[in-house]
């Protein structure tokens, strides 16, 4: 059955422009930075903008549990339609539920409703009561709407979507937040503090696994050799070492990235194809984004054209790439490191002696991003929200589900550094994305609409766009553990 949805494309484009203009930092998206001089590190995560308590008189993409808000046009996602739609709930009734492992979420500040959001999550949702640890290694934060221009705002959003969504995917499984503080008076935002946080996770927690949803752009450094970079990747050798797995999310605006701004000042965008680090670090597992359409297909008449049909029963997935944000998934060649020995078996052409990213994928999408409960800063409700933020976290909880599976299957030791494991495994772990077209247009990249920047293509099996596509959650997971000596 396919039921139309007709939408006022001119109305919502004008809707759309207003509240990029007047939403304040934690929306639209959230770009709230801790730096150091020129470097930015980002949360890369998005809301979308058109929530709403009225119920609207037209088919409608969502509608939210109490307290009910809906979106016309912008679907949403429950933690079942998610399981439904990797496989994930094959696991969960497996009972392979994340129990005894650990799942550390590194940010920012953190958030003061980082308990009750989880629970409140965790209970609508009828998941398992979390088990949440939160650790404030240089102190708690003080909290205000207006402080560093909606910063810290920007990072509790980030908090709040990593913890929901990691408990999700692996809802038994012990969840440790390590929220920095930077010190501003001292003038070093974020990046020391950031650093001493991975490295409490690496040493406190090992065979677990560390979500990081923040980014820089590459070129904020000199050279793999740049001390920030070496520093971090001492860390991540320590994290090889105890087993520790470590996901870094790919970027949210393809492959135009900033350098240098803070917060609300204006960053400058690099007019070439660029990455994002930790991401890049051979060490780490990027996770890149895709847009998931589950019971639904986009069927536009222009790219910035928010039409849909409804599709019961239907799956599509494509990479992420949403012209009408814009917004899409990071992805491409490294500077900072050359091709590592576990993508040795790529074509040379590709990666032209690059490092190249993402290493896979995960829904990231706004129009199908996932429903996140926060009560700071706007006291209490749903959002949908989407990036790559969205991705690391959930892709961070099916590897605690590996690791259980493991220890039940009597393996020596956890996943610990997927990326060897990662390249060995057959096509059939993952869904492999390739270029879709939808109404009018086609998404076949992760050029961001209207950058003049280029992006890469999405091909059949590994790019540089999605990298080996989104994992089938059970395959993936057996395929990892028979892989585990």
């Amino acid at each position: 059955m396919r039921v139309e949805n007709f939408v006022n494309k001119s109305l919502v484009n004008v809707a759309i422009f207003t509240l990029l203009l007047t939403l304040p930092a934690i929306a639209f998206p959230v770009l709230a930075a801790a730096s150091q001089g020129s470097i930015q590190f980002v949360p890369l995560s998005i809301l979308a903008p058109g929530l709403t308590t009225t119920k609207p008189a037209y088919p409608i993409a969502c509608t939210t549990p109490p307290p009910v808000v809906y979106d016309a046009y912008f679907h949403c996602y429950t933690p079942s339609e998610i399981f439904a739609a990797y496989g994930v709930d094959t696991l969960h009734n497996a009972g392979i539920t994340g129990a005894g492992e650990t799942i550390v979420i590194v940010d920012a500040y953190g958030s003061p409703t980082a308990l009750s959001d989880l629970q409140f999550f965790s209970s609508t949702f009828g998941l398992s009561a979390p088990h949440l640890t939160i650790v404030y290694p240089d102190g708690t934060p003080t909290w205000n709407l207006n402080a560093m221009k909606g910063v810290k705002v920007g990072w509790a959003v980030e908090t709040s979507l990593d913890l929901q969504w990691a408990h999700a995917i692996a809802p038994d499984a012990n969840i440790v937040l390590i929220a920095t503080n930077p010190a501003e008076t001292e003038g070093v935002q974020g990046f020391p503090n950031m650093l001493k946080a991975v490295q409490y996770a690496v040493d406190t927690y090992p065979g677990s696994v560390v979500s990081q949803s923040f980014a820089a752009t590459e070129q904020s450094f000199h050279s793999a050799a740049d001390a920030q970079v070496a520093k971090f990747d001492k860390v991540y050798q320590q994290a090889v070492a105890n087993y520790v797995t470590v996901l870094g999310a790919a970027g949210d605006t393809g492959t135009y990235n900033p350098i240098g701004g803070q917060g609300a000042s204006t960053p400058t965008y690099l007019p070439y194809p660029t990455v994002n680090w930790p991401s890049s670090d051979p060490l780490v597992t990027s996770a890149g984004g895709t847009w998931l359409q589950y019971g639904w297909t986009w069927n536009p008449t222009s790219p910035t054209d928010l039409s849909y049909v409804t599709t019961p029963g239907s799956r599509t997935e494509a990479v992420w790439n949403e012209p009408f944000l814009p917004a899409a998934t990071g992805g491409g060649l490294s500077v900072l490191f050359n091709t590592p020995s576990f993508q040795s078996g790529l074509p040379s052409n590709l990666l032209s002696g690059h490092r190249g990213i993402p290493d896979l994928s995960w829904n990231a999408a706004v129009d199908g991003g996932v429903l996140c409960y926060l009560g700071f800063p706007t006291g209490g409700g749903w959002n949908i929200i989407g990036g790559t933020s969205a991705a690391s976290p959930q892709l961070a909880g099916l590897i605690a589900l590996a690791n259980q599976k493991a220890d039940m299957s009597g393996k020596t030791h956890h996943v610990g550094y997927l990326n060897p494991l990662l390249y060995a495994l057959p096509a059939s772990d993952f869904y492999d994305i390739i270029p879709q077209t939808f109404g009018s247009v086609t998404i076949d990249n992760n050029e961001l609409y209207g950058s003049g920047v280029a992006g890469y293509s999405t091909t059949v099996g590994w790019d540089l766009t999605t990298g080996f596509g989104s994992p089938n959650a059970p395959n993936f997971v057996n395929g990892l553990v028979a892989a585990l000596p």
